[in-house]
């Protein structure tokens, strides 16, 4: 990680880049704002890197997704945060593609359910929850616009003005730019003034997205089921218990995730795996006990899935010496 700093009287404003092997270890860099279970859906080799500028209590990171990605999971500490796109393919966000003018929105209290496809790169803005709400209140704004951004509200998704959302992207892309050089000459009061005002400038009240639709439903109900039974639970047993036909969890599942249920859960395993695997000791044995304990019966078959996932075998990832992942913390 690299940080520059620019004291002032009112703070610092610290700025850096990290890089990181794998989602799990992404993952692992944002864990003090993100509690995330986070899945590598697609075969390959995913190297992340994050590039950040933060001061008191805002933070805002350029991330990149190599290769298609499933989170699930929370915001932490009481903060609000916001998903500007600027580049790949549309985030999908609670099984909604998200655009310049329907951004992909959490606060802590929210579950989040995301799909970003190999190529996504955004970026990602987080700020305390409770002064954006003074703030908010403070500027007068209507009361819809309020609602849109307190606990309780009726969906995620945030509608915005896209020619906002475009000024708001281009003004952070340029800081990061400036921090990368070296010349970030911003001090922290100027930083937060200017991203509160920029996110409250961007709400547009005028069509708020109506909730979740039935396919996220499903498919967030049906991993629910999964996660909480110990063995792999087949395909025809999920349809019975959600109630639901073959061909609609089916459609489902591919509208959402672009996978078939089967392969969904299956490429889930795998990454449980690569994170079991990471995290044990270097004992003779671990990837059998690992490999039966998440339902791989067939070690052959598992070796072989694991490598064509992950680019290298199971007693590798065991032995290997992991890089140290030191989260980002302000």
């Amino acid at each position: 990680m690299r940080n520059n700093s620019s004291p002032s009287p009112s703070g610092q404003v610290l700025s850096g880049v990290i890089k990181r092997e794998g989602i799990e270890g992404m993952a692992l860099t944002v864990r003090q704002f993100f509690d995330l279970d986070a899945v590598q859906l697609e075969p390959g080799d995913s190297q992340t890197q994050i590039d950040f500028i933060a001061a008191g209590g805002v933070i805002f990171y350029h991330e990149r997704y190599p290769l298609h990605t499933h989170l699930r999971g929370e915001l932490l500490g009481g903060r609000f945060g916001l998903a500007l796109p600027i580049g790949g393919p549309p985030i999908k966000f609670a099984g909604e593609e998200m655009h310049t003018h329907c951004l992909a929105s959490a606060m802590s209290g929210e579950e989040m359910d995301v799909h970003a496809v190999g190529g996504l790169r955004q970026i990602v803005v987080l700020v305390d929850q409770s002064r954006l709400l003074e703030m908010a209140g403070e500027a007068g704004l209507p009361r819809d616009v309020l609602r849109a951004l307190q606990p309780g509200r009726s969906t995620m998704p945030l509608m915005a003005k896209p020619s906002s959302v475009a000024g708001f992207t281009a003004k952070t892309q340029r800081l990061l730019h400036s921090a990368s050089k070296g010349h970030l000459n911003l001090d922290r009061e100027a930083l937060e003034d200017l991203v509160y005002r920029e996110i409250l400038s961007l709400v547009d009240v005028k069509s708020l997205p109506c909730g979740h639709p039935s396919a996220a439903v499903l498919v967030r109900r049906a991993t629910e089921i999964a996660d909480a039974t110990p063995e792999p639970i087949p395909v025809a047993r999920l349809c019975n218990l959600l109630r639901v036909s073959q061909s609609t969890l089916e459609f489902s599942f591919k509208k959402i995730t672009a996978l078939t249920p089967h392969t969904f859960f299956l490429r889930r395993r795998l990454n449980r795996a690569r994170t079991a695997l990471l995290e044990a000791d270097r004992s003779e044995g671990r990837v059998t006990d690992i490999a039966m304990n998440l339902g791989f019966t067939e070690l052959g078959r598992f070796a072989v899935r694991y490598r064509q996932m992950f680019g290298e075998s199971p007693s590798e990832t065991l032995h290997r010496q992991t890089r140290t992942t030191v989260p980002m913390s302000f």
